[in-house]
């Protein structure tokens, strides 16, 4: 009797385990096969830049061996959002929104430079509003959307020039209004990006570019950025991520004056942005891409405090009550630093 019950509980810790494993099995290959079928949720906006490329040509898809989701946005809180509640992985940010959330307690980190705005964006007026030195600014209205890169770079010119800003007429207008009020003559400048930027270029004339402010010292970025957890249990694809970015950028700044209208990526490019092969090469070149070096010194040197400008613009426009007293936290250049860009 003693015998039967021990042959019995063996066989039944040994049915028991056999399940575990079967359990088990299942369990990892379930696992197994949503990451084999999960996709690497990239955000995009409709700037002309490095990372349109990098979508047109499958340079992140390449270098992650996993599917890309290119997700578009016109918003990029929404795009923090997002990243917030895990329905994207990472996005192109600037730095407006990056401070408002990072000093809101969101944790989004930097882990690279994606851009630095330049010559394709800055402060054009019209022809006929006599404008042509930024003292002639006084009493003009100035057209741009409020909390943007655009609306900082506007103030840290006028800043520059010693023109206090309530001496011009700053209308908070979003940019697909912008350009109507421009034809009825409602406006006497903007403050504009992009395509936009050459559209009222044709009519007007540009007083200062997003250059020529950053060399003043106040630059403007669009980062790559992701939530801290995201750094804990996805540095698999971050890394490689990175890496094809700046392999891209210094390919880029090796062979940029080889593009041309008829380059299939820009061809490739225009068509997904519906915009002339003329207009996209021109606005691709006119943002400065930065390779490792650079952006690993940006980040060590200079990034805390530009983000630390930001907030203190927040709070001087009411936006915020506080600012932080240390942004470093919110930096993560350890991708940058470790990448093996040959």
């Amino acid at each position: 009797m003693t015998q039967l019950f021990l042959k019995s509980s063996l066989t039944q810790i040994k049915l028991q385990f056999f399940y575990i494993v079967i359990l088990l099995t299942l369990l990892f290959g379930c696992i197994s096969f949503q990451y084999a079928n999960a996709a690497v949720r990239i955000g995009w906006t409709d700037q002309v830049d490095l990372a349109k490329l990098a979508q047109v040509n499958g340079t992140y898809r390449k270098a992650l061996g996993e599917r890309v989701d290119w997700q578009q946005y016109d918003d990029e809180f929404k795009m923090i959002h997002d990243l917030a509640v895990e329905t994207l992985d990472i996005a192109p940010v600037g730095l407006i929104p990056l401070t408002s959330a990072v000093t809101a307690g969101v944790q989004v980190r930097i882990i690279a430079i994606s851009f630095q705005y330049g010559n394709s964006s800055g402060l054009v007026v019209q022809n006929k509003s006599g404008i042509d030195k930024p003292e002639a600014l006084i009493g003009k209205k100035i057209a741009v959307p409020f909390l943007t890169s655009a609306h900082y770079s506007l103030l840290k010119a006028l800043e520059h020039w010693k023109i206090d800003f309530h001496q011009v007429q700053i209308i908070n207008m979003p940019a697909n209004k912008i350009e109507d009020a421009w034809k009825k003559h409602e406006i006497d400048g903007v403050y504009a990006d992009g395509i936009s930027l050459l559209h009222f270029q044709k009519d007007g004339h540009v007083l200062v570019t997003s250059q020529q402010v950053a060399d003043w010292g106040s630059p403007t970025y669009t980062f790559w950025v992701v939530m801290d957890n995201e750094i804990v249990l996805k540095p698999y694809w971050l890394q490689p991520f990175v890496e094809a970015t700046l392999k891209m950028v210094k390919e880029y700044n090796q062979n940029k004056d080889k593009l041309t209208v008829k380059s299939q990526d820009i061809i490739s490019v225009a068509q997904l942005l519906k915009l002339s092969p003329e207009d996209t090469l021109t606005l691709l070149k006119g943002k400065e891409y930065f390779g490792q070096r650079e952006q690993s010194l940006i980040f060590t040197r200079h990034l805390p405090g530009y983000l630390n400008q930001i907030g203190l613009f927040l709070r001087g426009l009411n936006v915020m009550n506080n600012v932080l007293s240390d942004y470093l936290i919110y930096i993560y250049p350890s991708f940058i630093n470790d990448a093996k860009i040959k």
